[in-house]
């Protein structure tokens, strides 16, 4: 449903890097950039350097610095042909590159913490409103992946969930709270999102993860509601919900039953 880091083995040769190694490969990947996209850097994007190991490292440009870079904002799909020029870039500094999807694809060589050669995959992800979408990604500086349990993924289908109850959708990858029907923009800071979509006095770290959003809504008398699409979600078994609710609610009353049987 959510997959929101594509690539995958989009450089065959690469290897997984150690989280030592990654602040190593990120500074190199940014050393291949033309400064005026550098610039816009934004990275801890995803679990690289927070996992013990990553299979690749995303990092985020800002993509009307690429299209401005490039020249190619009176072209017919200007983001598309200015991520082409910059592949281009990169294969003509050696390294290999495909785009896939939004994203730029490099294979950075660096050398290991211990002295070895290797090749990681970076995933340069061209994004709109770069520094905008970026929060909502770096679940790392947050210490969300202290859970062994957190995935981004299903953080995002319970956001979705909550949003969907208020006749409203989120863009992950816009940073966008939006109207479901006319796509106006309500909300696009975690400030803004987490006041609508749990409460008023709600804070931005109760969107932390899906226990943190579980036990903002304990007792929310719409919690049901509000978690109705995440429930069929993970009867699909897309996610796990963590029950957090109070005595004598609906869900305290399942998870009570579950104990029984």
């Amino acid at each position: 449903m959510f997959s929101l880091y594509e690539g995958g083995n989009a450089i065959p040769d690469s290897k997984p890097v150690l989280k030592a190694d990654i602040k190593g490969v990120v500074k190199q990947a940014k050393s291949y950039l033309p400064k005026p996209v550098a610039r816009g850097l934004q990275v801890d994007i995803g679990s690289a350097g927070f996992k013990v190991q990553s299979g690749d490292i995303d990092i985020f440009v800002e993509a009307q610095d690429v299209v401005d870079f490039y020249q190619t904002a009176k072209s017919k799909d200007p983001v598309k042909d200015a991520k082409q020029l910059l592949k281009k870039h990169f294969e003509q500094q050696g390294l290999q590159s495909v785009v896939i999807g939004r994203n730029v694809h490099i294979g950075v060589p660096y050398t290991t913490a211990e002295g070895q050669p290797g090749l990681a995959q970076v995933d340069v992800m061209v994004i709109h409103d770069a520094a905008v979408v970026a929060p909502w990604h770096q679940h790392g500086p947050r210490g969300a992946y202290d859970d062994p349990d957190f995935k981004g993924s299903e953080l995002f289908i319970v956001m979705s969930s909550l949003a969907k109850f208020k006749n409203l959708k989120f863009d992950a990858f816009g940073g966008k709270l939006m109207n479901r029907d006319t796509n106006e923009v309500v909300g696009r800071t975690r400030k803004e999102v987490a006041k609508i979509l749990l409460n008023p006095k709600a804070k931005e770290s109760d969107l932390n993860s899906v226990k943190s959003i579980m036990t903002a809504l304990a007792a929310d008398p719409d919690r049901e509601g509000k978690l109705a699409g995440a429930r069929q979600d993970a009867a699909r078994g897309l996610l796990k919900l963590p029950e957090t609710a109070l005595v004598g609610t609906p869900a305290w009353f399942r998870t009570l039953s579950g104990k029984i049987q």
